[in-house]
């Protein structure tokens, strides 16, 4: 584990080499982040006794480390001793209170309880039951207190002169994670798209950051690999690369922006990819095996290309994507969710868009003869188009074993070992009827 630390801490600073020091987050997606905070250190010469205690209290205890140039760090401590939040207040039980609720004025009282939600007041109106997502402040009417409510690192640093420096703590903390989230809002007219990508981003963190210079990174880094690394391995980092992403072996890291606000306990979405009009391909289909007969609507399955002719060839990270489509008078309705899996250059990325409701497939077995050592099959498929569109669709056939087509109304493609499809293109109102026959031996 401390060599994955120690990787991911050479890889920050190779991220961060040749700019000026600034509070920053890299956010990954394993549910923790590399907080960079620039620390300003006044040394006399000789030994000097420094502390910080601005730190996430999910602080992997073994990864900070303070980089500096000019003075040498003797020691570093780590104080663990501090109490959360929540059991100081639940020691304090019975004491008096002050809230600021978000619509109301403050109010005082004496705390009752407390939990993860709401937190219980008695007041001169009665008791009253506060949800904490709804209140602005909460303060303890009480003396001063010694606890500690953050972890808190000590150094001692010999500098042979007084000086000042700047110096950079690194550490990695639990409690953050990113996810994307697409928009693609189609055009039920043409294939004209737009598609839209934000981070949702989750501070679960005792930290406020203020100004803060924010990335995230596509990809899974596990903190707890077992796997050594070899010492004659060398490590390539690179610290460029176009359109603001910098790849990172495997992973990409994509700059969110800087001079930005994240609070404790807070999720927020910022934009990650700016919006891009693509074309989509949207096909209608209809999937069956060899024994399937019935009428049912078919699938719509809409799809694009992350190509430079489609105004994309950007790494997509994997997220969730919300698909929409716009009617005639501009305004759009909800047509689906997916999952979207990492989409390299090139890739295509296929949705599944609900059900049609005026677009129908008909499987009948006209004829089924299995012999001792041979099986053949004839079947008819109908696509009927009742809407007022053109349409393409795609009617798929799962025959297992070994099989050939002995005959075919329709021109088909075989995609695989086991499927066949019929591509087709029907007319507003219009249907298509496809037979096909097959025939299958065994020894």
């Amino acid at each position: 584990m401390k060599k994955i630390i120690l990787l991911l801490i050479l890889i920050n600073l190779a991220f961060s080499q040749d700019t000026p020091l600034s509070r920053s987050l890299i956010i990954y997606k394993d549910n923790f982040a590399v907080i960079k905070e620039p620390i300003a250190l006044n040394l006399n010469s000789g030994k000097n006794f420094l502390s910080f205690n601005n730190i996430s209290k999910n602080i992997i205890y073994d990864s900070p480390f303070l980089n500096i140039d000019g003075a040498r760090v003797l020691s570093q401590t780590l104080n663990k001793n501090f109490s959360s939040t929540d059991a100081f207040l639940k020691n304090n039980i019975g004491s008096v209170v002050e809230v600021v609720p978000l619509n109301s004025g403050r109010l005082e009282g004496v705390l009752l309880d407390l939990n993860g939600s709401t937190i219980s007041l008695e007041t001169n109106k009665g008791l009253v039951v506060f949800q904490r997502s709804q209140l602005i402040s909460f303060n303890l009417k009480s003396i001063n207190t010694l606890n500690k409510f953050s972890p808190e690192i000590n150094w001692e640093i010999f500098s042979d002169t007084k000086k000042n420096l700047n110096g950079e703590l690194s550490y990695i903390s639990s409690g953050f994670s990113w996810q994307p989230i697409y928009y693609l809002t189609i055009n039920g007219n043409d294939n004209k798209a737009s598609l839209y990508i934000v981070a949702e981003i989750s501070n679960n963190s005792n930290v406020n950051f203020f100004g803060i210079d924010l990335n995230v990174v596509e990809g899974s880094v596990p903190l707890n690999s077992s796997k050594n690394i070899s010492s004659n391995q060398p490590m390539n980092v690179k610290s460029k690369m176009a359109s603001n992403n910098l790849k990172l072996g495997d992973f990409y890291i994509y700059d969110i922006g800087k001079n930005i606000k994240l609070d404790a306990m807070q999720t927020i979405q910022l934009p990650l990819i700016n919006k891009r009009d693509i074309s989509f391909d949207k096909k209608y289909v209809f999937t069956n095996s060899e024994r399937d007969q019935g009428d049912e609507p078919l699938s719509i399955e809409v799809s694009f290309e992350n190509t430079i002719d489609n105004n994309l060839e950007i790494p997509l990270p994997s997220g969730v994507l919300y698909l929409y489509e716009k009617n005639e008078i501009n305004s759009i309705n909800f047509i689906g969710k997916n999952s979207i899996n990492q989409l390299y250059k090139g890739g295509t990325a296929i949705l599944d868009g609900g059900k049609a409701f005026e677009i129908i497939g008909k499987r009948r077995i006209l004829n089924f003869d299995r012999q001792t050592k041979s099986e053949e099959s004839t079947i008819s498929l109908q696509i009927l188009n009742t809407s007022n569109d053109s349409i393409k669709v795609k009617v798929v056939e799962k025959i297992f074993g070994d099989w050939v087509i002995k005959e075919s109304s329709t021109m088909y493609i075989k995609e695989d070992a086991s499927t066949i499809y019929f591509p087709l293109e029907i007319e507003p109102g219009q249907s298509e009827l496809i037979t096909y026959t097959y025939k299958k031996e065994w020894k």
